[in-house]
């Protein structure tokens, strides 16, 4: 039995960057607003590839597909947990889902997509 997966929790929790971040990076603070026009080239390339990588690695996986929560909508955070190296912040200590909610926010569309690949 196989299990495919994109992205990892380890991937996010030692603070290395997720897909979506890896591909839109910075622009994701500011480029993720849905106002009914077309997004940056850089937003529009980045939730392309995000959606193609998915698909990918579903459709060439196996028997399963693993997400780790809040990466199906491109959450643009790492998750860092309270330790000592980060003076025991709770800062990035979550995932924000209210992102992908907001119907003001392309990260929903991350989210419908997600949802639309596993009714396959």
């Amino acid at each position: 039995k196989t299990i495919a997966y994109a992205e990892c929790h380890d991937q996010s929790i030692v603070g290395d960057k997720t897909i979506a971040f890896w591909l839109m990076d910075a622009e994701m603070y500011t480029g993720m607003g849905d106002d009914g026009t077309s997004g940056t080239v850089v937003i529009e390339r980045g939730m392309s590839l995000h959606k193609v990588i998915r698909a990918i690695t579903m459709g060439l996986g196996g028997e399963g597909y693993l997400n780790f929560m809040g990466n199906e909508f491109g959450h643009p955070e790492w998750v860092d947990f309270p330790r000592e190296g980060n003076d025991w912040s709770y800062q990035h200590c979550r995932r924000r889902f209210d992102l992908a909610d907001s119907g003001l926010l392309r990260y929903r569309c991350l989210l419908k997509w997600d949802v639309a690949l596993h009714a396959l």
